[in-house]
């Protein structure tokens, strides 16, 4: 970190990969240091070394990517999935997840069990396996 004339400082990160620089006040670093963190995980590595722009998911793209790293493995119910998507940072109303989840249900990826409103969804066919 070094100081400017002005009180700003300048941080620079190499997250993953992807160099950023910070210019801020002291009090803001924290946020903006936050608010990098999460966009640069937003950014999906294609090739080694390369990245994609970074791209905001649809919710129904969000859940399909637990389903593609297979946490699907055991059943989950309605509130864990919107737990493990808003941890990841990606904040969708619980009606979205419930369409998204049903869309991976039609698509033969997930399969649902119990009973209405509480249904739990566990994976159906694996990733690797080309739908």
């Amino acid at each position: 970190m070094e100081m400017t004339e002005d009180k700003k400082i300048r941080v620079k990160l190499n997250i993953g990969g992807v160099e950023v620089e910070i210019e801020c006040l002291p009090e803001q670093l924290n946020e903006a240091i936050t608010t990098v963190v999460k966009t640069v995980e937003g950014i999906t590595p294609t090739k080694e070394g390369e990245r994609e722009e970074f791209y905001a998911l649809t919710c129904k793209e969000a859940v399909e990517k637990l389903w593609r790293e297979g946490w699907f493995e055991k059943p989950r119910k309605l509130g864990e999935i919107w737990d493990e998507l808003s941890r990841r940072g990606y904040n969708y109303d619980r009606s979205a997840i419930s369409h998204a989840l049903l869309s991976l249900v039609k698509e033969g990826k997930l399969s649902r069990i119990g009973k209405a409103r509480k249904y739990q969804y566990i994976q159906k066919i694996p990733y690797h396996v080309k739908t």
